[in-house]
């Protein structure tokens, strides 16, 4: 019951069911067998296989579901506070803004998954003789290379750097958003860098959160 209390309070938190659900709906459709149509531009050979970029690629994993959760918890902590209105309403718009953007594009992307079914198939075999490359094949035999186009890897920390961009919390301080533009450029190059995506899929998910972070603009609540 008190978990139930907590979230009639804090009703926006309930956008947070929609990752484990994502999750689920993501693996059922990477099982599903289909014919994929594979994506690749003449600039993916000019780009050099570099196992040492799995390190940023990785931090993905950390880094998209972190700023979820320091949006929601910057929400809530603003909530409690009895001095600042304002400020509180603001916190909530980012996190909301943040989800319905994110959420969106992960979804629609599925729905392309599903009726487009697509793939990459830039990958070599690698002969595992450090622990960069060992990562990668582990990376590799988790994550299939069907379902990449427009990519989610891409569009959701882009979504993430255009509200971190965005937002007037005070803890994101100028440094702060630099580390954060710097951070995200690394995971995007480490997408092409390790072979996961095609510069093509990558385009495709910078351009689907942009075009939706300003549909939101339109008609959210800015």
């Amino acid at each position: 019951m008190g978990m139930l209390k907590y979230l009639q309070k804090h009703k926006y938190l309930l956008l947070l069911l929609y990752l484990p659900v994502y999750l689920i709906a993501f693996f059922t459709i990477d099982k599903i067998p289909a014919e994929h149509y594979v994506i690749r531009c003449s600039l993916d050979s000019l780009i050099p296989f570099n196992e040492y970029m799995v390190i940023p690629y990785a931090l993905w994993f950390f880094w998209f579901p972190g700023w979820v959760f320091f949006f929601a918890f910057q929400a809530v902590k603003a909530e409690r506070q009895t001095d600042g209105r304002d400020r509180c309403e603001e916190a909530v718009r980012d996190f909301v803004k943040l989800c319905v953007v994110m959420f969106t594009g992960m979804t629609l992307s599925l729905i392309i998954y599903v009726i487009w079914p697509n793939a990459v198939d830039l990958r070599e075999p690698l002969e595992p003789d450090n622990i960069f490359k060992c990562a990668v094949k582990m990376i590799r035999a988790a994550d299939t290379p069907y379902g990449v186009c427009p990519s989610i890897h891409i569009s959701t920390i882009v979504t993430e750097a255009l509200v971190i961009r965005d937002s007037r919390l005070r803890v994101l301080t100028p440094s702060v958003r630099v580390y954060s533009y710097i951070i995200t450029a690394m995971i995007t190059w480490s997408t092409m860098a390790i072979k996961q995506h095609s510069i093509v899929d990558v385009i495709a998910g910078a351009l689907l959160a942009l075009i939706l972070y300003v549909i939101y603009g339109k008609i959210g609540y800015e």
